[in-house]
C-alpha cells in the first residue's frame, strides 16, 4: 500500500527513528520483566516481551484513514516509526532464534548472525529502493506477468532469508514492502501508459486477505485458550499494562524527543503504536513453533493484542479533536 511505501516514508526519517527504536525496546524491557516476574523464565520473558514491542502497519493505516490522518505529518510518522518497530522486531527474533538454537550464547556466532541480517535488510532495502523500480513496470504491462512477478519476488527473498537462518516470514514481510508501489505505479502518465492496474491490486487482496490471511488467523485461533485470562489474570492485566505504558513511554517519547512533534501529538503517536494484530501473532506463533511458548501464553497474546488494539481507535477519538495545524504532505 502507498501508506506504508519506504521510499515516501524514508523522507522523514528523522522524525520517526526515535519512535520505531524507543517504541520497540520500552515495551520490550516492560513486557520481558512483566513475564520473568510470573514464569522466572529468560527466553519465555524475552519472546513475550518481543511479541508486544511488535505493532501492525495495517491496522494502524486502517485507523488513520478513518480519522483523517493518513496523510499528515503524524499519520507519515506512526507509520514511518511502525516499519522501524517491526524491522528491529525481526532482527531481535532472528538473534534469539539462533541462541537458542545454538543452546548457548556466543559473541562470534551473535555477531556474524548480526551482520548477516544487517548485510540481508540493507541488500533487500537496496533492491527494493534501486532495482525493483526499474524491472517491476516491465512485467505490471501484464496483469498476470505482474502478479506472477511480484509473488516470485516475495518467495525469492523468504527463501533466501531463510538460507542465512532467518524466518521466511522476515523475508516475505520486507519484500511485500516494496510490491504495490513498484509493480503498480500510480501517477497519471503512469496509469495511462500501463493502464488501470487495479486488477492486480485486487489479486494481491484476494490472495493476501481473502485466503492465507483468514488460514493464518484461524490456525491460531484453535489454539487460543480461553480459560488462560481466567488462569493467569494478573499475568494478563501486567501484559496489557506493559504493552499500552511501553508504546505511549517509548514511542510517545521518542516523538516528543526528535523535536518534530508536540506533546499531545506525541501523546496521539504513543497511544496510536498500540494497534497490534498480525505481527503480535506471527511473533508468537514462531515462539510456539519452536516449544519456547505454550498455547497459554499465545492465549494472552492475542487476549493482549485484541484488547489494546480495541483502546486505539476510542482513545484517538478523544484526542484527535485536541490537535491543532497538522502538517498535511
Amino acid at each position: 500500500r502507498e501508506s506504508t511505501d519506504p521510499k515516501e516514508l524514508w523522507k522523514k526519517v528523522r522524525s520517526f527513528m526515535g519512535i520505531g527504536i524507543l517504541g520497540t525496546f520500552t515495551p520490550l524491557f516492560l513486557g520481558t520483566l512483566v513475564t520473568w516476574l510470573f514464569t522466572n523464565d529468560f527466553w519465555v520473558s524475552l519472546l513475550i516481551g518481543l511479541a508486544i514491542s511488535g505493532t501492525s502497519l495495517a491496522t494502524k493505516s486502517l485507523i488513520l484513514e478513518d480519522l483523517d490522518l493518513l496523510r499528515t505529518k503524524l499519520g507519515h510518522s506512526m507509520l514511518g516509526g511502525g516499519m522501524v518497530d517491526n524491522i528491529l522486531s525481526f532482527i531481535i527474533l532472528t538473534l534469539a532464534l539462533k541462541t537458542i538454537a545454538d543452546g548457548s550464547l556466543e559473541l562470534l556466532g551473535i555477531t556474524t548472525t548480526l551482520l548477516l541480517v544487517s548485510g540481508f535488510f540493507i541488500g533487500v532495502l537496496f533492491v527494493g529502493y534501486y532495482i525493483y523500480p526499474i524491472i517491476g513496470p516491465t512485467f505490471a504491462k501484464y496483469d498476470e506477468s505482474g502478479f506472477v512477478f511480484a509473488f516470485i519476488m516475495g518467495l525469492l527473498v523468504a527463501g533466501i532469508g531463510q538460507l542465512i537462518g532467518l524466518h521466511f516470514i522476515i523475508g516475505a514481510y520486507l519484500a511485500g514492502l516494496f510490491v504495490r508501489e513498484e509493480i503498480m505505479p500510480q501517477s497519471p502518465a503512469t496509469k495511462e501508459f500501463y493502464g488501470d492496474l487495479g486488477r492486480l491490486d485486487s489479486s494481491f487482496r484476494v490472495l493476501s486477505h481473502g485466503f492465507l490471511g483468514p488460514i493464518f488467523i484461524i490456525s491460531v485461533a484453535y489454539k487460543v485458550n480461553f480459560a488462560a485470562a481466567r488462569i493467569a489474570p494478573l499475568f494478563l492485566l501486567g501484559l496489557i499494562g506493559a504493552a499500552i505504558a511501553g508504546k505511549v513511554i517509548g514511542a510517545g517519547g521518542g516523538a516528543y524527543i526528535s523535536g518534530e512533534h508536540t506533546k499531545i501529538e506525541s501523546l496521539t503517536i504513543g497511544v496510536g503504536m498500540n494497534g497490534r494484530g498480525t505481527v503480535e501473532l506471527i511473533l508468537a506463533a514462531i515462539g510456539l513453533e519452536i516449544g519456547v511458548l505454550t498455547e497459554n501464553h499465545l492465549s494472552l497474546l492475542v487476549f493482549t493484542a485484541f484488547i489494546t488494539t480495541l483502546m486505539v481507535p476510542i482513545v484517538l477519538r478523544y484526542l484527535v479533536p485536541k490537535l491543532s495545524n497538522l502538517e498535511r504532505v
